[in-house]
């Protein structure tokens, strides 16, 4: 009976563990945390109301910024996510942008890692966009794995590329094919290369 209740209570804690990993895993073509491609927008109010959003013609941002121990918000950590009409009367989810930390691939890459390592774990990444200000001091380089669903962004980094945001999207399907939208670069426009 002793056996019997240590192993349940190993199960538990297992399970309780691997819950809260799941929370902050990367999927690419399927989650961000517990939001995932295609679920129902009204499943999104377990995230809580979104902190800012703008919506249109059948599509809508809603994005939620973390929150700092003494309960200010963060601004540099956002999820955003991208929903749109699918049927007459519910929004799906279509795309998801994280610009948090703790969010991380099975590959233990996210936001704040190197774009070497990305790349390492990513080997089939290819540059699909430059963003740029008319004065060219902010930069965004977008690099896409369209096969598996995942693009990772790079914001103005001079030495050593650092990833800044990372997009899960429909596998097939570019990033920002929806709508293209980058969190405080709202002034950047698409550059040739």
């Amino acid at each position: 009976m002793r056996c019997l209740l240590a192993l349940t209570g190993l199960l538990f804690i297992t399970t309780a563990v691997s819950a809260q990993q799941e929370a902050w895993r990367i999927v690419p073509g399927e989650s961000i945390g517990h939001v995932k491609l295609e679920m129902p927008a009204n499943e999104l109010a377990s995230l809580g109301k979104p902190d800012t959003g703008d919506a249109a013609m059948m599509k809508a941002w809603r994005i939620w910024y973390g929150r700092r121990k003494d309960g200010s918000v963060d601004s540099a950590a956002v999820l955003a996510v991208f929903t749109a009409m699918r049927t007459q009367d519910t929004q799906y989810v279509k795309e998801v942008r994280v610009t948090s930390r703790r969010f991380r691939t099975a590959e233990n890459v996210g936001a704040g890692s190197a774009m070497t390592a990305v790349r390492k774990a990513y080997p089939n990444l290819k540059l699909v966009k430059v963003y740029a200000s008319k004065n060219r001091s902010r930069r965004i380089e977008v690099y896409d794995d369209e096969k598996l669903g995942i693009a990772f962004e790079t914001a103005s980094a001079r030495r050593r590329a650092i990833c800044s945001m990372v997009v899960v999207h429909t596998p097939g399907e570019a990033p920002g094919s929806y709508l293209d939208y980058h969190i405080g670069f709202d002034n950047l426009l698409p550059v040739t290369r």
